[in-house]
């Protein structure tokens, strides 16, 4: 390969994986909630979800590296390309281990502008990017360093340029897309019972409603579907409560440990749970006026607990039991 062009496909390799990170850690900036549950979602340590420290510094992880490995020159831009090559490679094996999992999880990708759940396509994403990194790190050519030479001295600085570029356009389309598809939701979602009668989302508006998320695989949900019946004595003022199961109703008939919940319990598929930012059971949100589709989103027996009931639960509880003795 000629000199010219091995610089060109070389610093090619280089822009796209740098730009992949710019663009995917500037999508994470200000949704660490978020971030924070597909974390936990992915049964990483806990270090990494207990608090949203993690989930507030990974995108500019991200941003630096993308910066680093087309701002910088070589050498110092190999160094970033291996570091990225590294994170890549754990992506993959990541998601290869999430997609054989048996609760279907969301990878909330690049700040949700690919919210898609974790599978072949997302192990395919990964994998290419995985050959991108390694080809960036054998013809270890900087696209800055190429920008100037090839172009102008001045011009070192247009491949971090685009990457921004790049990734504002992006935010700018993702709320875009988002206003659009919150406001076609809040016009058409609805839940089923049992029979097949159907309930708007906003019927959940008033009282503010608490929704928690089951699936028929999920053993975690076993833990919650335990607690739930005692919740409503114990929830927090002004509230409602509602137990959604992900599925038809035959798929959760056979399983006895749902009955307590299947008579009050609302019906809907994978890809609304998905269009609510549940990535994964068990999980919950809060529905009310200012908030048609729901926030608060959490997910695990413990931090729904803590979102559901009032602060002074434990305390409530005790006195309850105490109560029913005498």
């Amino acid at each position: 390969m000629s000199g010219a062009w091995a610089d060109l496909l070389g610093a090619l390799c280089s822009w796209a994986i740098g730009a992949v990170l710019v663009v995917s850690g500037i999508l994470k900036l200000g949704t660490a909630e978020k971030f924070q549950l597909t974390v936990a979602q992915f049964q990483l340590p806990q270090w990494t979800w207990r608090d949203r420290r993690f989930a507030t510094a990974f995108p500019w992880v991200e941003i630096g590296l993308g910066l680093g490995v087309v701002l910088l020159p070589t050498p110092w831009q190999v160094i970033f390309a291996v570091a990225i090559l590294a994170l890549f490679v754990a992506f993959l094996v990541l998601v290869i281990q999430v997609a054989r999992r048996p609760v279907p999880v969301s990878c909330n990708c690049f700040g949700g502008l690919g919210d898609d759940t974790v599978g072949i396509r997302t192990i395919v994403r990964n994998g290419v990017l995985v050959a991108l990194a390694v080809a960036a790190v054998a013809l270890h050519r900087s696209p800055a360093s190429v920008a100037a030479d090839r172009l102008a001295t001045w011009c070192y600085v247009i491949p971090a340029l685009l990457a921004l570029a790049t990734g504002g356009a992006l935010v700018a389309w993702r709320a875009y897309a988002d206003k659009r598809r919150r406001d076609r939701l809040v016009r058409t979602l609805t839940f089923q019972d049992a029979d097949g009668n159907e309930l708007p989302i906003t019927e959940f508006q008033d009282p503010p409603t608490f929704l928690v998320f089951f699936s028929p695989g999920c053993g975690a949900c076993h833990a919650v579907v335990d607690h739930f019946r005692w919740w409503p004595n114990l929830l927090k003022d002004g509230f409602d409560l509602q137990p959604v199961f992900i599925g038809s109703p035959a798929e959760f008939a056979p399983q006895e440990k749902f009955a307590p919940l299947a008579p009050h319990a609302w019906y809907t598929d994978q890809a609304t749970a998905r269009s609510l930012q549940v990535t994964g059971t068990p999980g919950a949100i809060l529905i009310d006026a200012a908030h048609p589709l729901g926030h608060e989103q959490t997910g695990g027996h413990g931090p729904i607990q803590d979102l559901v009931l009032r602060p002074t639960w434990r305390a409530d509880l005790q006195r309850q039991a105490a109560a029913g003795t005498e």
